[in-house]
């Protein structure tokens, strides 16, 4: 028992120490943010919203490898719910981004804002080896930063993996371009079918997928 509250008191002792670091930091981003604006007014723009959507990861606990992991090791749906809620918000905001950009221009596929490449047989090998990854490492690149941030000294360990693989990849980019990413084929949906219904129909899929996402969660929480 007294081992108990020997070790509750260093807890609290730890959160006041953290409590004084955060000022300190907070105080250090302010000063940042002030030089950066007199500079440049977009990198304290970017600093802002960097730090403000830090904040949300670390409060949210928001994390790809947990949305994907935590409905089957213990039924919890809340964080996939989020990403699809994400994903359709994000589906209306490209849409009316890149429904703009056609009307005033022609479609090609390295000037339509939000990224559209190629897929092939490239796109499932990387998903696959970053899932397998992201699982053994206990977390994406932003729960990765977020815990290392947290001060988690396991997760610099992973952020100096992410920093090999990145250098890996550039350097074999090449291979992967001339045998298969430049044979593969762009598929745009708008340029097969009218712009609402490809719209509509993704965010309904989406929408399909949360409803079944809670429909998972609270059929796992009666079973057990």
């Amino acid at each position: 028992m007294a081992r108990l509250i020997e070790r509750r008191n260093r807890t609290k002792k730890t959160k006041k120490t953290q409590i004084f670091l955060g000022i300190f930091f907070l105080f250090c981003a302010i000063i940042l943010c002030a030089e950066l604006w007199q500079k440049e007014y977009r990198l304290a723009v970017c600093w802002i919203f960097g730090i403000g959507i830090g904040v949300v990861l670390r409060y949210s606990r928001f994390c790809f490898a947990s949305a994907f992991r935590d409905p089957f090791l213990t039924g919890n749906t809340r964080l996939l719910r989020g990403m699809l809620l994400a994903m359709m918000v994000s589906t209306i905001g490209f849409a009316v981004i890149q429904y703009n950009y056609i009307q005033k221009n022609t479609i090609e596929y390295d000037l339509i804002p939000g990224a559209v490449s190629s897929v092939g047989i490239h796109v499932i090998i990387g998903a696959f080896l970053f899932g397998v990854g992201m699982v053994i490492a206990g977390g994406c690149s932003s729960g990765v930063l977020m815990r290392i941030g947290e001060g988690h000294a396991l997760q610099w360990i992973v952020l100096f993996g992410f920093l090999i693989g990145t250098v890996l990849g550039a350097k074999h980019y090449d291979f992967w371009y001339q045998h298969i990413i430049y044979n593969a084929k762009t598929i745009y949906f708008l340029e097969y079918f009218d712009f609402k219904i490809v719209v509509l129909v993704q965010l309904m899929v989406l929408f399909g997928l949360y409803v079944l996402a809670i429909w998972y969660e609270n059929k796992y929480r009666k079973d057990i």
